[in-house]
């Protein structure tokens, strides 16, 4: 009887001993699912707000778009010949705002061919269209200036002067001096064609494709081609 309470007693404290063993197993078990699951919380988090992001740059890419209404041609007379276009723009319907300085062109006519043409500064509705002409910073004439190609800016309809942002329902008008990068004017002659690119940082190209006039005895070309 004495040996059956000894194996009855061992018997009890190796139940203990399984049982706290268990519940250590349980409580590991637990901690490590605790773990996984903030893990997987911040893990799904991330790649939330990353695909936030993407979508969001997406929709940027696809929705933003300038949209061009109208192409003026600056002439010279005396020379007959296209010295500067003037593109009355705006943000086609749905389009996210466009900064100033991440609008770039590119212009094509015949053998010419010129790219990165960046923003330079905003001119006033009373400056004359050759105050957009190429000048060298180190002449002191155009201290923005630099020996890349520019265009500028005139605001028709906007909501703040001091904001170099394209909104929604505002006009501008970009004026190129139709130059290479070094300076050289490459003016429009009769019945050139030239192709004029405007990409914004983000968002779709717009082409404009127009073909001088056969005469060009005025001005302001408003009929091309």
């Amino acid at each position: 009887m004495k040996i059956w309470g000894k194996n009855r007693k061992s018997g009890k404290k190796n139940r203990a001993q399984v049982g706290i063993g268990t519940l250590i197993i349980f409580i590991a078990m637990i901690l490590v699912a605790a773990v996984a699951a903030g893990v997987l919380l911040k893990t799904s988090g991330s790649l939330q707000q990353k695909a936030t992001v993407t979508g969001e740059q997406a929709q940027k890419e696809v929705s933003t778009n300038i949209k061009v209404t109208n192409v003026v041609g600056y002439a010279d007379a005396s020379s007959h010949q296209v010295k500067a276009l003037i593109l009355t723009c705006q943000l086609a319907s749905g389009s996210g705002d466009v900064k100033y300085d991440d609008i770039v062109l590119t212009y094509q006519e015949g053998n010419n061919y010129v790219s990165g043409i960046s923003y330079n500064s905003t001119l006033s509705l009373s400056a004359s269209i050759t105050s957009a002409t190429h000048q060298d910073a180190a002449s002191g004439s155009n201290q923005n200036d630099t020996d890349q190609a520019q265009f500028y800016i005139r605001e028709l309809k906007v909501k703040s002067p001091d904001n170099t942002v394209l909104e929604p329902n505002e006009i501008i008008e970009i004026v190129y001096w139709i130059e290479k990068n070094d300076g050289t004017d490459i003016p429009l002659d009769p019945d050139d064609q030239f192709v004029l690119t405007i990409q914004p940082k983000a968002g779709q190209t717009t082409t404009v494709k127009k073909t001088a006039p056969s005469v060009i005895n005025q001005q302001y070309i408003t009929e091309w081609g």
